[in-house]
């Protein structure tokens, strides 16, 4: 396909390659694309069928259905989002940060801003709409939460079987823009909430909860639910901190101080939403128990 790039899992099992134009580019920010991230929003990019092609591991796909009209399916190995088959014929879906390079486009929209965390904070001048734009016949679909905390934060996964809880509320909102960080949720960036591991405890299906992790002497890790995919709470042996995925809070959380890091490798159609310190990769380390602690 002339003018294609190509994007892949975080494990590099699933590859694909896509060729513009593109039927639709948007940011979304409705909760199932939270949690099925991990993160503040989802960004999606309309390919059609004869511009998509699977190269290797399409095998390896979990086929979860969150609504009856969409597919939201993940790599079995690392959990990460992958393209789905769109509720538009002849057109799939494809998570932009899976993608390596340019794809010679930008967003164009943002949906579902009604539902938007208050995490997030839209920055540029692109068109917003409360649900989906209105040439989209659609009827929208929320999902399902956990009860509310009184003190700290609960969360779950997209299907629910998974549920956690930190005693603590988080005081901050870290963000990561690197290319491990946007293969993993298939988003532009993850943001992570990081709480005491002695205040974090799972409420249900912990079972559920697969590990991928990259091979020694590299420290990455990714924990996601068996069933749907999505991104789930990191609590690595002998660490301090659990780590929540933004996205999967169900508690509402008011406005949190962020910090944005690796924002050299942000993706070139990513742009940083409000304010918060930034950092080319990670900050010095005499810094680490004062942003993350």
């Amino acid at each position: 396909m002339a003018s294609s790039v190509s994007g892949s899992c975080l494990c590099g099992a699933v590859t694909f390659e896509i060729a513009p134009p593109y039927r639709w580019f948007a940011h979304c920010h409705c909760s199932m694309c939270r949690k099925q991230h991990g993160t503040l929003l989802g960004t999606g990019l309309g390919v059609a069928a004869e511009r998509f092609r699977w190269v290797t591991g399409e095998d390896a796909v979990v086929h979860y259905r969150a609504t009856a009209a969409f597919e939201r399916p993940f790599c079995a190995q690392c959990g990460s989002a992958v393209p789905a088959r769109s509720h538009e014929p002849g057109t799939w879906h494809v998570p932009a940060g899976l993608i390596a390079g340019d794809v010679g486009a930008r967003p164009r929209s943002h949906i579902f801003v009604a539902s938007k965390s208050p995490l997030y904070t839209i920055a540029d001048a692109l068109p917003q709409y409360a649900e989906y734009p209105p040439d989209i016949a659609l009827r929208a679909a929320e999902a399902p939460k956990t009860a509310a905390s009184t003190s700290g934060v609960r969360g779950s996964c997209l299907c629910g079987a998974v549920a956690f809880e930190s005693a603590a509320t988080p005081r901050r909102v870290v963000s990561c823009y690197c290319s491990l960080c946007r293969r993993r949720s298939g988003a532009g960036f993850t943001s992570t909430l990081f709480a005491a591991a002695d205040s974090f405890h799972w409420g249900s299906g912990q079972e559920r909860v697969r590990r991928y992790a990259l091979p020694a002497p590299r420290s990455y890790a990714a924990d996601f639910c068996a069933a749907c995919g999505s991104p789930v709470p990191l609590v690595m042996a002998g660490s301090p901190f659990a780590m929540l995925p933004a996205g999967a809070i169900d508690t509402p959380l008011p406005e949190l101080p962020a910090v944005h890091l690796y924002v050299d490798s942000k993706a070139t159609w990513c742009e940083i939403g409000g304010a918060g310190e930034q950092f080319a990769e990670l900050p010095p380390p005499e810094r680490f128990t004062e942003l993350f602690g």
